[in-house]
């Protein structure tokens, strides 16, 4: 099962820059930013985000003191809803009709606005969640949005959409409804094991358990070890072990570590004849950045002995970027199962204009076919936007390490793999990657 997430494109930033110069109201702890649609709805939305993370807030959660709600209305669009993982919330309509009650728009506001805090809640202490699958992810957001919904009804009452409708069979009491079908689906079963889990810890005991985890030093090709020593830390309950145990194969994703041994060699063994595999063609046709996916292309070398030594990205960093923030390059064997790993700060990219960027990496030896995926692990408002040419392309993908993802059918990513020969075999040696 894949790592959780959705992919994000250029699209979502352009929703918040539509949002950004339309009309503002504040609630204590909620700024809704709206264009293109009236007042009313937007009063309920920053209504039922206040609720929603005043909840969240109780439950023992980490929540933002303000969120960012941004409304956009385009006919030509979908109905999108969305976070960034901190403080922003992001929904984009056709027009004020798809935020009528779910009978008219098909559109279930409130659910889904509590839905997002609920991600919010989780990502903003787990910053790093690529362990978890979309049904650890998404069920937990399904879970506990379904449990805001109910306390939002509390606080609010039954009046509180412009139309007003019965929100309140969206919440807890419609999961347990979906939790005893006949063949729940992977985000209601993962909502389940998170409803077993606030039954043995309460719902107050899920956060700690989260910080903990959001703390650990998780090793992506087999989280759960660290995933266990960091729960029993935050809590001793003799139940949690069986918990994991039980919800590991659906909740848990592992990168399979490639039986290509991670070997390093140091640069005077190299014979400085470095060359630069380039698949594209040099003249950026469009760019783009991808949320629960990364950006991955297909090498290959001729003969044997030859090391990565540097990978060059043609892009830019974008939003709100903490100059601490960092990302993940990979190097991997042809069936994507990871052989190093490599991390760099975001701040190696500048905003605005895209250029070439070269990533140095200890010289590490490489199969005769592999592969370099980078993930920035971004979001509406933060990452790193990677150029892509207007030729046809087989070689890049939409993918991370364990997955194999879909052909990127745009053109071929501007990622380009340096590598130089070993001077001999005998130079490898066994190491770290850095």
């Amino acid at each position: 099962m894949r790592p959780a997430g959705m992919v994000v494109t250029l699209l979502a930033a352009a929703l918040v820059a539509a949002a950004d110069e339309g009309k503002t109201l504040r609630t204590e702890h909620v700024v809704v930013v709206y264009s293109g649609v009236g007042e009313a709805y937007p009063k309920a939305i920053a209504r039922t985000v206040e609720a929603a993370r005043a909840a969240a807030e109780e439950s023992g959660f980490d929540m933002p003191n303000v969120i960012d709600v941004r409304i956009s209305a385009d006919p030509k669009a979908s109905p999108r809803l969305f976070n960034d993982g901190q403080d922003r919330i992001v929904l984009a309509v056709r027009t004020e009709r798809d935020l009528r009650k779910p009978a008219e728009s098909g559109v279930f506001q409130i659910y889904g606005l509590c839905h997002e805090v609920g991600h919010l809640a989780m990502y903003r202490v787990i910053r790093d969640h690529s362990w978890m699958t979309t049904a650890a992810a998404e069920g937990w957001a399904h879970y506990f949005g379904s449990q805001v919904v109910d306390q939002v009804h509390a606080r609010l009452g039954k009046d509180l959409w412009p139309d007003a409708y019965d929100y309140l069979a969206d919440g807890a009491s419609r999961l347990e409804k979906q939790l005893a079908a006949t063949r729940p689906g992977p985000m209601t079963l993962g909502a389940g094991q998170w409803k077993a889990l606030a039954g043995i810890v309460g719902d107050k005991g899920i956060a700690p358990i989260f910080a903990a985890w959001g703390k650990a030093d998780i090793d992506p090709t087999d989280p759960v070890p660290a995933l266990q020593k960091a729960m029993t830390a935050a809590n001793s309950d003799k139940r949690l072990a069986e918990w994991l145990s039980k919800s590991e194969q659906l909740m848990v994703f592992k990168r399979p570590k490639s039986g290509f041994a991670a070997r390093t060699a140091e640069p005077k063994d190299l014979t400085n004849r470095p060359v630069d595999l380039a698949l594209d063609d040099g003249k950026p046709a469009g760019h783009s950045s991808f949320a629960g996916s990364g950006h991955a292309v297909e090498f290959k070398t001729e003969g044997d002995g030859w090391c990565l030594t540097a990978v060059r990205i043609y892009g830019s960093r974008y939003g709100r970027s903490q100059l601490s923030d960092r990302f993940n390059v990979w190097l991997c064997d042809k069936d994507f199962k990871t052989v190093a790993e490599f991390t760099f700060p975001f701040s190696a990219f500048a905003s605005g204009q895209e250029k070439w960027v070269t990533l140095p990496i200890k010289p590490t030896l490489v199969p005769a076919e592999f592969i370099v995926c980078v993930g920035f692990n971004p979001t509406a408002t933060t990452g790193v936007y990677v150029s892509y040419d207007g030729k046809r392309s087989m070689t890049s993908r939409s993918a991370l390490p364990g997955e194999q993802g879909s052909t990127f059918a745009k053109g071929n990513w501007m990622i380009r793999a340096m590598v130089d020969q070993l001077k001999s075999a005998d130079s490898l040696r066994e190491g770290k990657s850095r």
